[in-house]
């Protein structure tokens, strides 16, 4: 029986499962892999709170960063979550005294995963992050192990449960967005700290840089995305969406072009027939292209105590396994610093909502400001509703491929047309 000694500093969902798991799955662990888990000491902000496990069993520490001074550990757990101070501090001192780090820290590791990964490699020691990305789903290891070798020419999908619930509740129960962020509180999926990178898209693209260097071998730069969240949806554009066959969900998606990294996070219109549009809920899901696969498609459960208990335990484990491997999957000094792409020569298809006076003509010279610039139009529906007939009304358009910064051009001038009503809405069609 070999062991391991492993500190937790953490004790909120995902360390208190953490616990609760090691301990009912204590013979399971040790059966499948001759591995006996030991805590040597656990830390959080309080002791007397109540919690699902018996606090006593355990040596309690205060302050997390007397962990790395313990005596035969092995691995410090960092679950606390901060994106610089106390949970910085903690690994850097873990990885400075070769103590080997798992966290779920996706902040962290975007933000300042750079650095920390050229101190692990420099230390002989391992930064493993399983948690970190997409709750239980195990999109880490399958990228870094399974598919490694191959040539990876884009990945995708949902990588926020709380914004995925939001915009599936909007979309079944017809709600407003703001109606639906309440309910998304009170059920504890967000919080009002949360809220703001959840709802802002930034949570999603914590993960999509991580995700993107796993990829491609790029350098961890936060700066390389482009970041647009779902606080601006209205429930008219889901369910004109739904009327021409599609879902709105929030998109993470990154690929290299011309030597070019593209990190984008944005809401976008998902077609009926792509498995993304039928992901629900808080469930997550990621698709990826490579030479050999045209689509690997992982879904599941992006958040929460146990999935995400599940890849710290799956992190324990590699590590028991082997300790000197390269967390990242390539050697720091192989990282490269591609160029961020232009976001404004994106070329893409989008959807337009323009509210407009009803009056003959509109129509007509709409039309005609996207054909003299080139831009061609795929569908173009009025929808007046027969209770609305004094209000403006929506026209729906979808366009072909088109680079944005030519629509955004056209789009400039249609709004000051004496007959449109407000700032027309813009979303991308994601392209399968």
């Amino acid at each position: 029986m070999r062991e391991i000694n492993i500190c937790i500093a953490g004790i909120g969902n995902v360390g208190s499962s953490l616990i609760e798991s090691l301990e009912e799955n204590k013979n399971i662990i040790e059966n499948k892999s001759s591995l006996k888990i030991n805590i040597l000491g656990i830390s959080g902000k309080n002791i007397n709170k109540k919690r699902n496990f018996d606090v006593s069993n355990y040596k309690w520490f205060d302050n997390p960063l007397d962990m790395t001074e313990v005596k035969n550990c092995d691995i410090i757990i960092e679950l606390i979550g901060e994106e610089k101070g106390i949970s910085f501090k903690l690994i850097e001192n873990a990885l400075n005294r070769n103590i080997h780090v798992v966290t779920g820290n996706k902040a962290l590791i975007a933000k300042n995963g750079q650095y920390l990964f050229k101190l692990a490699e420099k230390n002989n020691s391992s930064l493993l992050f399983e948690a970190a990305v997409a709750g239980g789903i195990p999109i880490i290891k399958v990228i870094k192990n399974n598919i490694f070798l191959n040539s990876i020419k884009k990945i995708s999908g949902i990588l926020n449960g709380t914004t995925n619930f939001i915009l599936t509740k909007m979309d079944n129960d017809n709600l407003s967005f703001q109606k639906v962020l309440e309910i998304a509180k009170q059920k504890g999926f967000t919080s009002e700290q949360e809220s703001a990178l959840d709802i802002g898209g930034f949570d999603a693209a914590h993960k999509l840089t991580i995700l993107s260097t796993l990829c491609f071998g790029s350098n961890l730069n936060f700066e390389n995305n482009f970041v647009e969240g779902i606080d601006n949806i209205k429930i008219e554009d889901i369910n004109f969406a739904k009327k021409i066959g599609y879902k709105i969900k929030l998109i993470s998606e990154a690929y290299i072009e011309n030597d070019k990294i593209f990190n984008i996070t944005t809401p976008k219109l998902i077609d009926f027939n792509n498995p993304l549009s039928n992901v629900d809920g808080v469930l997550n899901a990621i698709n990826i292209e490579t030479d050999h696969l045209d689509n690997l498609f992982l879904e599941g459960q992006g958040a929460g105590g146990k999935p995400t208990a599940s890849s710290v335990i799956s992190d324990i484990y590699e590590i028991s396994l082997n300790p000197n491997f390269n967390s990242l999957g390539y050697q720091y000094e192989k990282l490269k610093n591609f160029e961020k792409f232009n976001v404004s020569e994106l070329v893409n298809s989008y959807y337009l909502r323009i509210m407009t006076i009803d009056k003959p003509g509109v129509l007509s010279t709409i039309t005609k400001s996207f054909t003299d610039s080139g831009i061609s139009v795929e569908k173009i529906l009025q929808m007046p509703e027969e209770e609305n007939l004094n209000k403006p009304i929506p026209i729906i358009i979808t366009t072909h491929k088109i680079k944005k910064e030519i629509l955004q051009k056209v789009i400039k001038d249609i709004e000051n047309l004496d007959f449109v009503m407000e700032n027309i809405t813009i979303l991308s069609i994601h392209s399968n």
